[in-house]
This record gives C-alpha cells, sequence and structure tokens, in this order.
C-alpha cells in the first residue's frame, strides 16, 4: 500500500488512482453530502420551525443537524480506514474519561429536557441565574446562553439551572417598583401615606391595579421605615422606576419630609 511520500503528485493519473484507493474520494464526496443536506434540511425545517415555539423549533433544527454530521463522519473516516467504534473501543482508557465525562452531559441533558419542558424560562426573557443576570439567547439541551447588559454572552449549564434558584424578571407583563425608606421620627406617617400615594397616582408609567403598597416596616435606628411598592408594564421598569424615585424626592421636598441621615457620636476620652 502506497503511502503520501510515495506518490507522484504530479502525475494526475496515479494522484487520482490513489485518492481512490485510499478512500480519500469518498471522504470528500461523504462530507461535501453532509453540507448540501445541512443546507437542504434547514431549508425545509425552516418554515416548519415557525409552527413551533421558537426555543423548541431551534433545539429541534440544532438536534436534527448534529445527529446528521455524527453521521456523516462516522461514514467519512470509515471511507478513509478509520472505525470510529473499533478506536473507542481499544482505548480503555479514553473509555474511562468519556465515561466520567457522560456523567456530566448526561445530567445537563436531563436538565436541558426538564427546562424545555418546564418553560419556565424563554428566548428573550431577562434572568438571573447562578449570580449572573442577562436576556436569554438560547436554551439548548446542554447548555444556555444568555447576553449581559454589556453584551458579553455567558454559556451556563443546564445543570446550573435547574440546581440553582432563577429569577425571571421578565416573566409577566407586569413588575413592581419597590423601594424602602425611612423618615424622620416627628413626621406624620399618615400624611407621607398620603403624598406617596398621590406621586404614584401622578406618574403615568405606573397602573392604578394592582393596587399599589404604602407599609410601615419598622422603628429603625433613626428613622420610620417604609416599604413602596407600584406596579409598572415590565418594558417600563427601569425606566419608571427612576422617574418613581425622582418624584419622591421631589414631593418630599415640597412637604418639608425629611429622609435622615445615620448619625454618629463620637466621644473623645
Amino acid at each position: 500500500m502506497k503511502k503520501w511520500a510515495e506518490v507522484d503528485w504530479k502525475n494526475g493519473e496515479a494522484a487520482w488512482d490513489f485518492l481512490m484507493t485510499q478512500g480519500w474520494v469518498v471522504f470528500a464526496l461523504t462530507l461535501l453530502a453532509g453540507v448540501v443536506l445541512s443546507f437542504v434540511v434547514q431549508r425545509i425545517f425552516r418554515p416548519l420551525n415557525r409552527k413551533l415555539p421558537r426555543q423548541a423549533g431551534m433545539l429541534v433544527e440544532k438536534t436534527l443537524l448534529t445527529l446528521l454530521w455524527v453521521f456523516i463522519v462516522v461514514h467519512a473516516l470509515r471511507a478513509v480506514g478509520v472505525d470510529l467504534i473499533s478506536v473507542l473501543g481499544a482505548a480503555g482508557v479514553a473509555g474511562i474519561a468519556i465515561g466520567f465525562a457522560a456523567q456530566t452531559v448526561l445530567s445537563n441533558l436531563i436538565s436541558g429536557i426538564f427546562i424545555m419542558s418546564e418553560r419556565s424560562i424563554r428566548l428573550g426573557d431577562f434572568v438571573s441565574a447562578g449570580g449572573i443576570c442577562g436576556t436569554v439567547e438560547s436554551i439548548n439541551l446542554l447548555s444556555a446562553t444568555l447576553r449581559q447588559v454589556d453584551n458579553s454572552m455567558v454559556r451556563i449549564p443546564c445543570e446550573t439551572l435547574v440546581k440553582e434558584p432563577v429569577v425571571n424578571m421578565t416573566g409577566d407583563s407586569l413588575r413592581r417598583c419597590d423601594f424602602d425608606l425611612g423618615v424622620d421620627y416627628g413626621s406624620d406617617l399618615e400624611q407621607v401615606r398620603q403624598v406617596l400615594l398621590k406621586v404614584i397616582e401622578e406618574q403615568p408609567l405606573l397602573a392604578a391595579t394592582p393596587a399599589p403598597v404604602v407599609q410601615f416596616v419598622g422603628f429603625g435606628d433613626f428613622s420610620l421605615n417604609l416599604h413602596i411598592g407600584a406596579w409598572c408594564k415590565t418594558e417600563d421598569y427601569h425606566r419608571a422606576r427612576f422617574v418613581f424615585g425622582k418624584a419622591i424626592l421631589d414631593a418630599f421636598a415640597r412637604e418639608n419630609i425629611n429622609i435622615p441621615f445615620p448619625v454618629r457620636t463620637i466621644l473623645h476620652p
């Protein structure tokens, strides 16, 4: 059997004969067929994909393409005399390593199926998971990809999304703007409550229903502590929160309601 170095590559007939007998022509044609079939699968599947939920459609398409390429690569390597099954079976150490790696892969795979079935997070949701916040760009069987506010991409294993709490900030059409603040001990709490309710009523970005919340929390070291909450549309949250906070400060300044600072007394010996 000739080797690469023994072939007269300037002789086209000899080179072609070598590539044919060694299976490299079949190898190249198989890979080319894989590229064509991938394109065909995408063209056929895209119209059907629009009838499915976006994340489910992306998952099915990627799964089909992955299975197709596994089949193509195995047959292409067989054409040049490489039998992956025999190679992996003979490599006992590699088999052990693959076994350990497969545990993590299997755990993420099962977690991915749970996430897909529950649909607790969807593409486009803004979530916090494992201390990372971002917009869900893709959900696959093994991992999910989040786009952070600085446009960086973070890949999170599906196992993490199942084991740890996940906060979905955009899971509903409404979201509540919450503030915790304190007022002077000399303040009239009923007056403060009425001022806050009027501020909420005057803000066009804040909703009248569900009803806003103005609660007395407790007696602090230097202030009467309150919790305030008003609802807005999820897409308006950040803008509404800014406008709401500024309106509270302006209203307190008009009504002479003071938000105290911590007071510390230092005694010199």
